[in-house]
């Protein structure tokens, strides 16, 4: 029993869900300027002056970079288990399961090349490209990072679209060429291979100049290259930029497992009901003053306040819900929502649950039903104004 909760306190602060928070911001900062010292080291270690006069120094940093990574990594394979999501599992499956996650292969190649180059396998300046590779491990630590890749992740049907219609025109262009410049320049387009080049310099609009068209016809399909590439180029970079500026919107803070789990009302639910539910969660923040819920506009979502106050226009009165409250929508399809208005009255941060997605999980959870309803309502701890 010991021995778990300690782990339960070392998972919290590793984890950044403590309420330890000093703790938990200073095992982060920590780990964050030990990677971007060891990426700077790493570049500048290439630069032969800098390799000979410093040399001491960077086995050092190299040394103790490598030290706290493999603790980290042991330390996070140790504490995987107090994962909310691990519930219901056995302990081998769920290190099983860490170790083959995105995040413990980065973690594991951060310290590998050390090792590598310690048994002799490999001299230092070629495993750079891999040591850079700790980088990524900012990924754990930064909102930016994470709001990029879910932006990618939620337009991936449409990137994938833009990829294959972006490869039609190099395709096209490229079979083009090579029917306009074959017998003028047999060595640049001789093939469509060789063709592909330069459709793919002419679209991105790098423009090397290395290989031009000199046919009317090859100037023509340039001409047709570069128009169609700008647009083609922009296309995906208006897809993510536009998902990215939504993604910040909506995630001004990170949700995490343990995050969850403290609120009351999802508190001791299954690993399956887990699973379904944290897909189905939205975090935003509100600044003090603003209005969350309009008069009459009608709940279309579930709030639950994970820091500051929400004041809750209500017939019965004003009530000033606190963390852990909820409001808005009911989870009983069969129950409209309430017309109530709610206004942050200080910064607040909300985990936020459709309507629709409520229908869809107690659908799925009929067990979930009471658990589900706004707490404003329940007359568990919210007070009149």
């Amino acid at each position: 029993m010991a021995q778990t909760s300690v782990r339960r306190q070392v998972f919290d602060v590793v984890e950044g869900d403590s309420s330890r928070v000093l703790l938990s911001r200073l095992f982060a900062s920590v780990l964050v300027t030990l990677i971007l010292v060891n990426v700077i080291a790493a570049v500048f270690e290439t630069v032969p002056a800098m390799s000979v006069s410093f040399r001491l120094t960077f086995w050092w940093i190299e040394a103790i970079s490598v030290f706290a990574f493999t603790v980290e990594y042991f330390v996070r394979l140790w504490i995987c288990v107090e994962h909310p999501r691990a519930r219901d599992l056995p302990a081998w499956r769920v290190r099983l399961n860490y170790i083959v996650t995105p995040a413990a292969i980065i973690d594991l190649i951060a310290i590998v090349p050390f090792f590598i180059v310690l048994l002799g396998g490999a001299d230092v300046r070629t495993m750079v490209l891999v040591r850079l590779m700790r980088l990524f491990k900012l990924g754990r630590y930064s909102t930016g990072f994470q709001s990029l890749y879910e932006a990618i992740r939620r337009e991936r049907q449409a990137l994938l679209a833009s990829f294959l219609v972006l490869t039609s025109v190099v395709l096209i262009t490229a079979s083009l060429a090579y029917i306009a410049e074959r017998e003028a320049q047999p060595e640049q387009f001789g093939t469509i291979p060789d063709s592909i080049w330069w459709a793919l310099v002419t679209v991105t609009t790098v423009g090397y100049g290395e290989t031009v068209p000199q046919t009317l016809g090859g100037r023509l399909v340039g001409g047709l290259t570069m128009i169609t590439g700008i647009l083609m180029i922009a296309l995906p970079i208006a897809i993510i930029g536009s998902s990215f500026a939504e993604v910040v919107r909506q995630r001004s803070f990170v949700v995490t497992f343990g995050l969850v789990v403290r609120m009351p009302m999802f508190s001791n639910l299954g690993a399956n009901v887990l699973h379904d539910l944290l897909p189905m969660i939205r975090a935003t923040s509100v600044e003090a003053g603003v209005t969350i819920v309009a008069p009459h506009e009608g709940a279309e979502a579930l709030y639950t306040v994970v820091e500051g106050v929400v004041e809750l226009d209500t017939p019965q009165g004003r009530l000033r819900l606190g963390v852990g409250e909820s409001f808005g929508a009911s989870a009983n399809s069969e129950t409209p929502a309430p017309n109530d208005s709610a206004l942050a009255l200080s910064r607040v941060k909300l985990l936020v649950i459709s309507r629709i997605d409520l229908i869809h999980l107690i659908a799925r959870h009929p067990e979930l039903a009471n658990r589900f309803q706004p707490s404003a309502y329940a007359g568990d701890g919210a007070s009149a104004g």
